[in-house]
């Protein structure tokens, strides 16, 4: 299939009973891929076949038997066109901070499992997925650097502190 260089959109879908599609390898599909179906499988795994897919905007890989989901999120994180995913009724999706992990590494999709994402679950799963930088953008006030508390700070030897200057610190405690 790599070779249909003009292809689109593939649908291999529902395919349980008849051709059993348990894995996708290597470069099956070609680079200008827009769409992908794989829907209704035995499919355990994709690591290592859709990452070259940088034209990928539709993925439904729903009713699989993929169970790693650092392995399959990491296989979509850096396709940057990738828009819809459905990734329901697979093993993984049991987990409670799965749809969280899903958008904060994908961060170009917009219709997750059906759903469209939030722009407050995207906040959601920045605040726990990156909690030091998280704490760093609560710090900034109107695109400048929030002063800092002066709680537990120690200010440098012989440093005045007239009104509107700012303190230097020596140490931090």
């Amino acid at each position: 299939m790599s070779r249909l260089t003009q292809l689109r959109r593939i649908w291999l879908n529902n395919n349980v009973l008849t051709f059993q599609i348990k894995a996708v390898h290597g470069h099956m599909f070609n680079c200008c891929l827009a769409e992908l179906y794989l829907q209704n499988n035995e499919i355990t795994s994709i690591s290592g076949a859709l990452w070259h897919l940088t034209c990928l905007r539709v993925l439904m890989l729903h009713n699989n038997q993929m169970k790693d989901l650092e392995e399959t999120v990491s296989e979509l994180k850096n396709m940057q066109c990738l828009q819809t995913i459905n990734l329901f009724l697979n093993p993984f999706a049991q987990d409670p901070e799965y749809r969280k992990h899903v958008i904060h590494h994908v961060p170009s999709v917009q219709l997750l499992d059906r759903q469209e994402v939030r722009q407050e679950e995207r906040r959601h799963a920045f605040h726990i997925f990156c909690p030091e930088r998280q704490q760093i953008l609560n710090t900034l006030a109107f695109n400048t650097r929030a002063p800092l508390p002066l709680v537990g700070r120690k200010v440098a030897h012989g440093a005045s502190t007239p009104r509107g200057t700012i303190l230097k610190y020596s140490k931090y405690l």
